[in-house]
């Protein structure tokens, strides 16, 4: 059986590219996900219309389609030429890639000093517009400290959570800006589900930080190496996706986050990441956004 990959990173594409023929497993099933193990990092085949992430694989399959195939957790996966082989209890399933849509993922810096005037008047919309999207979201995750929610209606998880970012907020805001990234990684696994509400809030942060060019700071560069060093601490989709961040890898999302002109397209398009990881990324580049004047 052949299946059609629609949409792929540029960043994915190069991980096939690295080793033209090699051996994987499958890491994880789910319904509208399966997810890959090649080459020491992972690859999410996803179902059409999925949210691309640098990670991704789109292929042409329904959610039903997705989970009428007879995929397991450990099954041998082979990459030749231009297709991906999942060895099946039922027989070979062969996912094409030759003829997807790529996207450039890496993300660029926006917000420079060479026009501070204008960059500083789209950042502050930017903020604006995030933290109006984030009044109207609960999904449970970081949202709650970033629209409004009554302390005594945190769980002990998002209290412990919003005591690291205040002491980094107090850290950064007298200059001590590595004792303010130290602080910051250790949200780093906190939170449940697929990727940790605090993992994928650290992921905005990175992608904050891209995007006012402020990657080179010290808090930036300190940071980045925190997580670097324990990425090890977190489930592997968490740091997979991280590891991508270090590397300017963003989802289409992230990318295309200063074109959405109204809060309520914010709000759709983030709120369809994940149960609560689109609106924790935002939460995150938000916080940078407010963090670095």
């Amino acid at each position: 059986m052949t299946i059609f990959i629609r949409e792929m990173s540029c960043y994915a594409d190069s991980l096939l590219k690295l080793a033209p023929v090699c051996l994987g497993t499958v890491h994880s099933v789910y319904r509208k996900t399966i997810n890959l193990t090649l080459n020491d990092t992972l690859l999410a085949l996803q179902t059409d219309g999925s949210p691309l992430s640098p990670l991704s694989l789109v292929t042409e399959l329904s959610a039903d389609g997705m989970e009428a195939l007879t995929v397991k957790k450990g099954d041998i996966v082979k990459l030749s030429g231009k297709a991906l082989e999942i060895c099946s209890a039922s027989g070979s399933l062969f996912f094409e890639y030759s003829d997807a849509l790529r996207y450039d993922l890496k993300l660029p810096a926006l917000f420079t000093p060479l026009s501070c005037r204008n960059s500083l008047r789209l950042k502050n919309r930017l903020a604006q517009n995030i933290e109006a999207a984030l009044s109207h979201t609960d999904t449970g995750g970081f949202s709650s400290l970033f629209n409004g929610c009554s302390e005594d209606n945190l769980s002990l998880m998002l209290s412990a959570a919003k005591k690291i970012i205040t002491d980094c907020t107090e850290h950064y805001q007298v200059q001590r800006f590595e004792e303010a990234a130290g602080t910051l990684s250790h949200l780093l696994g906190i939170g449940i589900g697929l990727t940790p509400s605090g993992d994928d809030f650290l992921c905005g942060v990175l992608a904050g930080l891209c995007l006012i060019s402020k990657e080179e700071h010290l808090f930036g560069k300190r940071l980045k190496a925190e997580i670097a060093s324990h990425l090890s601490d977190t489930v592997d989709i968490s740091a997979a996706f991280l590891s991508c961040a270090l590397k300017g890898q963003y989802s289409l999302a992230v990318n295309r986050l200063v074109q959405f002109k109204e809060p309520w397209q914010i709000a759709k398009i983030f709120s369809q990441i994940g149960h609560s990881s689109g609106i924790d990324t935002l939460c995150g580049v938000l916080y940078v956004l407010k963090l670095v004047k």
